[in-house]
């Protein structure tokens, strides 16, 4: 029956209409707000975190042992890129000095004896053997020069100058690897220091990084370049920014992923933590109504709109509405505001915001009917029960992975310091791309025995000639095969050298002009492998690693497995041509299929389980799948049969029970609960609860439960 009247309230349920006498309306103390139109836009609150940029961190330290002569800063001074901010003297730079000097002087006496020599040896008095050996000698004089002065280079000093003596004091200047400030340092004047041992800390601030926590459920949501606000605890300021990449991998540990941010502010520092709010969808001159306006009977959102006010008396009319997900981006009112999709309000109607819940209690809803308008508001599909052919399936949980070849782990061969890198998170790179340069000890000396063996090669084969050409007696046959084979032995330790240093990741003409320009590298290059994304890094400018640490982790996504776990017992009845369904356990409504690519080969011993991997099937419609993402997969065993079945979207599960929502002919909706039977993933046998023919709600069950929970 309908409502009866109240004292000052008059009610036509029919056309959604209420009256109020003054007294009525302030006694319910009724307050109504504009409907305004404004930019609105949906939102993700996550945990931020500022760190220092990749590039704007680093350690110092120095290529070789010593002790500290001078200190030249103090630990919160600015400093500048290459500035030097001490001084160590060094055994091996003496060493290093007393073979250039020594050999600069033998290079002279062997020069002067060649001059003597060479007269006495064309006129027959000296056996000409000798001259060859005076001037081999002076060849290799002029070797030791030039390596001793290239191992100087090397460390930053220049021998070769004019203005450099020997008994000039020789000191290695350690340098500041970026711009930035010293917040730590662990230098004293005095101090004995092992090569690549850090000795101080630098950070550049100039600008910042923002770490925003994703979780894998959101990470679908979110794309470069949404616009993001950031506050920080304990902070006044309100940064505003937009993302600049996100990761193309997930935390093994807590299945997180992460977005980046650049900012550039004098109040945010590295290890700042605080909230982000990111827009990820945006759309101007759209009608929003106050949150606290709307109500719902479960099957329908609807607010109360004033259609006349007086002194004496209002009107109000029920309108449904259709919202939105995403709130008004800015204004005036503290009001939150939100989206209107559909509903019979225009800019500037006045809808009710205090005293909804008594106005809504004067209507209720009796029945589950769905007209056409409500199907298509709350996407309602449905789908008849049919009999079909279904097979059994095993359902098991698995977890993607990447094939070997679209897995890449950069380290360096060598143990030295991290000189330079381009490394951002998430950002693509291609095969062969330098991505990092390592400053070695170990590096440049190959490059140096390259260079001595190749230098020894080629006197030693000039020799050789000059012995076979001369063909005197007095030069005697086993000297000269003594030099050829000496001659040979450095040839092949040069091919050798060449062969490892390509090996450690220079280019084949890279080591070719190490020997033909005597080019000594600086650094040892790292390449990456393959194309793909940045996933991971453990670097830092200046940070000792050793000889094959991980440093960088590279996927390409490209191609993806999924990989799960069968019981031993269960493996026998899996075709080799299985197929099946797989979706993502953060979002469980993505759905693609997939194909059985291999069966491992073993069991594992604690588990009793074989290892299966399926791949999406080609064309399959399927979202970007990072390594890590937890998945759920169906897999067809065959043996088909007929059975009554639904959609498995069509079964929702209340506790213990599952049911389903049968939609009659006059547009009436049941509750029905089910007994099911298999599965493969895509249907469901139903033994009891629906018929043949009847029409089951496929999409959009869960907003119907929303409503049958609200019948009276």
């Amino acid at each position: 029956h309908q409502p009866l009247p109240s004292k000052g309230i008059e009610v036509d349920t029919q056309n959604g209409r209420i009256t109020l006498s003054s007294q009525a309306r302030e006694t319910i103390g009724l307050q109504a707000e504009e409907v305004v139109v404004g930019t609105v836009s949906s939102t993700l609150k996550v945990y931020a975190e500022s760190v220092a940029p990749w590039h704007a961190r680093a350690f110092g330290s120095a290529q070789i042992p010593g002790r500290i002569v001078k200190l030249l800063v103090r630990p919160g001074d600015f400093v500048s890129k290459n500035q030097i901010v001490a001084e160590l003297s060094s055994r091996e730079l003496e060493t290093i000095q007393l073979d250039y000097f020594q050999s600069q002087r033998d290079l002279k006496l062997n020069q002067n004896l060649l001059a003597m020599t060479r007269p006495s040896a064309q006129a027959g008095a000296v056996p000409f053997q000798r001259l060859l050996d005076i001037e081999n000698a002076v060849k290799q004089s002029e070797n030791r020069v030039e390596l001793a002065s290239i191992r100087a280079r090397t460390l930053g000093i220049a021998l070769d100058s004019s203005s450099v003596s020997e008994s000039d004091d020789v000191f290695y200047a350690v340098r500041s690897p970026i711009d930035g400030q010293i917040i730590h340092s662990d230098l004293a004047e005095g101090k004995y220091v092992e090569a690549f041992e850090h000795l101080f800390e630098i950070v550049n601030s100039d600008q910042t990084w923002i770490r925003l926590q994703l979780l894998e459920k959101d990470i679908f949501r979110i794309e470069a370049g949404n616009p993001v606000k950031l506050e920080f605890l304990n902070s006044s300021v309100l940064i505003e920014g937009e993302i600049d990449r996100i990761d193309a991998g997930l935390d093994p540990q807590t299945q997180v992923s992460w977005a980046w941010m650049t900012v550039t502010h004098s109040a945010i520092v590295p290890g700042l933590v605080g909230n982000a709010t990111i827009s990820t969808s945006t759309q101007v001159e759209k009608l929003t109504v106050p949150q606290r306006a709307v109500y719902s009977d479960g099957l329908q959102n609807y607010v109360f709109v004033e259609e006349a006010s007086t002194k004496s008396s209002a009107e109000y009319r029920k309108k449904n509405v259709k919202l939105g997900k995403r709130r008004l981006a800015a204004g005036n009112s503290s009001e939150p505001l939100i989206e209107l999709l559909q509903g019979d309000i225009y800019p500037g109607d006045r809808v009710v915001v205090k005293g909804v819940h008594e106005l809504s209690s004067l209507f209720f809803l009796g029945v589950l009917k769905l007209s056409v308008v409500d199907q298509e508001r709350l996407g309602i599909v449905t789908t008849p029960a049919n009999y079909r052919e279904m097979a059994s399936a095993m359902q098991l949980p698995a977890v993607v992975t990447l094939p070997p070849e679209n897995r890449n782990i950069l380290s360096s061969q060598l143990d030295g310091t991290v000189h330079s890198h381009t490394l951002t998170p998430g950002r693509e790179v291609r095969a062969g791309e330098l991505l990092m340069e390592i400053a070695s000890s170990d590096f440049y000396k190959l490059q140096l025995d390259l260079l001595t063996a190749s230098l020894s090669a080629s006197l030693s084969r000039r020799r050789t000639d000059r012995l076979e050409e001369i063909k005197r007696d007095g030069v005697s046959l086993r000297v000269a095969l003594e030099v050829r084979a000496q001659a040979e032995q450095l040839e092949a330790q040069a091919e050798s050298l060449k062969r490892q240093l390509v090996t450690l990741g220079l280019l084949a003409s890279e080591v070719d002009s190490i020997v033909k320009e005597r080019r000594i590298f600086d650094f040892l290059p790292i390449r990456a492998a393959i194309d793909g994304r940045i996933v991971s890094s453990a670097v830092t400018l200046g940070e000792t690693v050793v000889a094959s640490q991980p440093l960088v982790e590279i996927h390409n996504l490209a191609s993806v497995w999924i990989e799960a776990h069968v019981p031993s017992k269960d493996t026998s009845l899996i075709r080799n041509d299985a197929r099946g369904t797989a979706s993502i356990l953060a979002n469980s409504d993505t759905r693609f299929p997939v194909v059985l690519s291999r069966i491992g080969p073993v069991v594992n011993e604690s588990t009793r389980t074989q290892r299966v991997w399926l791949t999406p099937e080609l064309k399959s419609n399927h979202p970007p799948l990072r390594a890590g993402t937890l998945m759920s997969v169906t897999i067809s065993l065959g043996n088909s049969e007929t059975r009554l079945a639904v959609p498995s979207s069509a079964v929702l599960r209340d506790g213990l029970h599952f049911f389903t929502f049968v939609q009659k002919q006059d547009g009436y909706v049941d509750r029905r609960r089910l007994t099911l039977g298999r599965s493969d993933g895509e249907f469901v046998e139903v033994i009891h609860g629906v018929e043949a023919g009847e029409l089951v709600v496929s999409t959009g069950g869960r907003e119907l439960q929303t409503a049958f929970a609200s019948l009276r």
